[in-house]
């Protein structure tokens, strides 16, 4: 299903659906997708403008984060001293980002008390949602993707599902952040205030996504270790290849062990990255391990749990197992009478086989897929409910990140966004309800 609004078509319509309406350009039903400028700008500027945008589109969503995270821990059962565990971490975390967050928080209604159900939002717990992936959330998902002659259009395309423990209070703000600048841009694929990325695509059509892949160890410093969402945003913004992003994403010690599906317009690959070991690349020709055979050329699957012979073995789960088998019995394309389709993507990532282990799931709260050749996205966000719908689809994004003119210059046209808004306003071109935007629909 295609969005039916129209989207900003120029770089300063984008603008002036973030600066002057305030409010994510999105029907409630789909996640909002916030544009915000970047050229030139501080992490603190940037985190204003997007905390703004934030706090008019959900003006509880302090409370919301607050109420979820009190969910959370009364089911894990969160020990005290995450504050610490918190602090430790930021010396590690890019300076730009954090600075990002403290503009964002300067937007909305910070609390000084951490004190999880208290109906607010301390600057620790926003940090804290940030960090979940690093002190022990497990933040499962699965992956697919095809490329080459395997692929109907020869070039690859990759599916990836979010099973995150979530309520409704999380659900509901779902959401996509593009961050814009003369270069190009990021697509942040998560929920509002994400600084971090749990998965993402930018302008090359590089795709990074984020897959739990635990190992039973004793906890260790904290101090010690980067956060592994904000370092995909890095690779992100630094990188136009899988093999770039790759070396990035291989320079730090993470606190949490964990997959990489990783897509560019040329191949898919999996970095199996466990913590305190050396990370491995994952190809179709790699060797796996005896008990998870995969032999299917031109064709990858992750699920939460390692499959290279050379990685620790942590396929506990029968879940992982389960899965695994499943992308394995699907994953039967060919180059010769039976290629792969996005549309053949998007039904291995809908496949609900199996339940409760399933690939598409209960927890299943994002599905989605991704052609990095011309940079469609499509997406199925669990409705705030949490009840899935009986025919899921997913929506097709044709270009979140805005083209860019190769003779632009954003700094002579500053005042472009100001004048269309003028303009618009004077003739009463608006709609009533700041509707319009990627993927949007009723």
């Amino acid at each position: 299903m295609k969005p039916q609004h129209p989207r900003p078509q120029s770089f300063g319509a984008a603008l002036v659906c973030l600066l002057f309406l305030l409010a994510p350009c999105a029907a409630s039903q789909t996640p909002p997708v916030f544009y915000v400028d970047v050229q030139g700008k501080s992490g603190t500027e940037i985190g204003r403008t997007l905390g703004g945008a934030i706090k008019q589109r959900f003006p509880d969503i302090e409370k919301r984060y607050d109420t979820y995270l009190h969910h959370l821990f009364d089911r894990l059962g969160f020990e005290q001293g995450i504050a610490e565990q918190v602090q430790a971490m930021l010396p590690n975390i890019d300076q730009r980002y954090r600075d990002e967050m403290e503009g964002i928080a300067s937007r909305w209604q910070i609390s000084s008390r951490d004190q999880p159900g208290d109906g607010y939002l301390s600057l620790n717990e926003y940090w804290l949602m940030q960090l979940l992936a690093d002190i022990g959330l497990r933040t499962r998902g699965s992956g697919f993707g095809v490329w080459g002659t395997t692929s109907a259009s020869g070039s690859p395309v990759v599916g990836r599902n979010v099973d995150w423990y979530t309520d409704e209070s999380l659900r509901s703000l779902q959401a996509i952040t593009v961050y814009q600048d003369q270069r190009g841009g990021i697509a942040n694929i998560g929920f509002a205030g994400y600084v971090g990325m749990l998965s993402g695509f930018n302008q090359h059509g590089l795709f990074l996504a984020h897959l739990d892949s635990p190992l039973r160890q004793p906890d260790s410093d904290p101090a010690a270790y980067h956060a592994i969402f904000f370092a995909i945003r890095r690779a992100l913004e630094t990188s136009s290849r899988i093999a770039a992003a790759r070396a990035q994403l291989t320079g730090k010690q993470y606190a949490s062990s964990h997959n990489i599906l990783m897509a560019d317009k040329i191949e898919v690959q999996v970095l199996e990255q466990p913590r305190a070991s050396p990370p491995l690349v994952r190809t179709d020709s790699s060797r796996y391990r005896a008990s998870n055979p995969w032999n299917r050329p031109e064709q990858i699957a992750v699920v939460d749990c390692y499959v290279l012979a050379r990685s620790p073995s942590n396929c506990y789960d029968s879940q992982d197992t389960l899965r695994w088998q499943r992308f394995r019995s699907l994953a039967r394309f060919n180059a010769g009478d039976n290629p792969a389709r996005v549309t053949d993507i998007i039904e291995i990532m809908f496949d609900n086989a199996h339940p409760p282990q399933a690939i598409f799931n209960s927890s299943s709260v994002q599905a989605m897929a991704f052609t990095p050749a011309n940079g469609k996205f499509y997406l199925y966000a669990t409705p705030v409910s949490g009840v899935h719908e009986p025919d899921p689809h997913m929506l097709e994004f044709s270009k979140l990140i805005l083209p860019v003119e190769p003779n632009t210059r954003w700094s002579e046209l500053w005042y472009l966004p100001m004048l269309l808004a003028a303009i618009a306003l004077s003739v009463g071109l608006f709609y009533h309800k700041p509707e319009i935007s990627s993927g949007s629909t009723e």
